[in-house]
């Protein structure tokens, strides 16, 4: 009796086994095979071909000068702005098509007689430019900006970079 209670219990772990791994998630799943993609890209060059004056402004009072990226120069009634303004232009290249954002930091203008006075530039203008199919001459674009003005500034000129990039 033994041996039919041995060969039943053997029988049934088989069994149990058997039951198991059909029941069992499979280890690995393959739905095809994955693709690799990359796009290669010329690199961007970007290049001044002019460069942004606000002319001269007289203050009366704190205000703001704006300059659009098409030329156009206003004053706040606070201000006087004299002669035109010229928005600064670059030129940028790389792929046909590609868009391109462009990245205008906040500038410090800073005074050339004394380094401690200075006004606080917003650049202003496209956020993006797409290169057209002939990528490799480029497009150029325009930037304004604001041109913060107190009360209390200094007479001079004040100058400064404009830290502009470009990235796909």
């Amino acid at each position: 009796m033994s041996k039919f209670l041995r060969s039943t219990t053997v029988a049934a772990v088989v069994a149990a086994l058997g039951a198991t791994s059909a029941n069992a998630a499979p280890t690995s799943v393959s739905n095809g095979p994955v693709q690799a993609h990359a796009t290669i890209v010329k690199p961007l060059t970007l290049a001044k071909v002019s460069d942004m004056d606000f002319g001269s402004i007289t203050v009366q009072d704190t205000g703001v000068a704006h300059l659009n990226a098409s030329g156009t120069l206003t004053c706040d009634p606070t201000l006087t702005c004299a002669g035109p303004g010229t928005p600064a232009e670059y030129t940028v290249t790389g792929t046909n098509n590609q868009v391109v954002t462009i990245t205008k930091p906040n500038v410090t203008l800073v005074n050339t007689a004394d380094a401690s006075a200075t006004l606080n530039l917003v650049l202003t203008g496209a956020n993006t430019v797409t290169l057209p199919n002939s990528g490799s001459t480029g497009i150029n674009f325009k930037l304004g900006g604001d041109l913060n003005v107190p009360a209390s500034t200094k007479e001079g000129t004040y100058q400064g970079d404009l830290n502009v990039t470009v990235n796909y």
